[in-house]
């Protein structure tokens, strides 16, 4: 099963998003995880390490049963076991590097560094949510 419709941020927020600090950009897009818009995270990714947009998927890759989710390097696609893990900014963000890392066409990094990745991304939204008190709000998005 394939996920959504697609983003909820507006092509002109998208530029804002690009526009903000390091902290703050990774602040944003687990914000984005969070409350449940997977694609724009994913693309605004995508955007910033100038790749094509990976397939976002629930359900399980063949032979890969116990994995919360995977990336596939030839389908450019990140599987994820359940809707859970689709909405969670670990798995999200872990995925994302593998896809970062492969953009050579071959998969290269190892699950040490996806982690580490993945932790740098919400570390700087648990210090910037908490110590700056950031107004998420003021980056404009837009439901449709």
């Amino acid at each position: 099963m394939e996920q959504g419709s697609g983003s909820s941020v507006n092509s002109d927020s998208f530029e804002d998003f690009l526009l903000l600090d390091q902290p703050r950009f990774k602040a944003a897009i687990v914000k984005l995880i969070l409350t449940k818009d997977t694609e724009s995270a994913v693309e605004l990714l995508s955007r910033k390490y100038r790749l094509r947009v990976p397939k976002l998927e629930i359900g399980h890759t063949k032979g890969k049963k116990t994995a919360l989710a995977v990336y596939s390097v030839s389908a450019n696609s990140i599987s994820f076991a359940d809707q859970n893990y689709f909405f969670d900014p670990f798995v999200v963000l872990h995925e994302m590097y593998h896809c970062i890392r492969s953009s050579s066409g071959h998969h290269r990094g190892t699950e040490k560094n996806a982690d580490r990745f993945a932790l740098d991304y919400i570390e700087n939204y648990s210090r910037i949510e908490t110590t700056f008190r950031f107004d998420f709000s003021a980056i404009p998005t837009n439901v449709d």
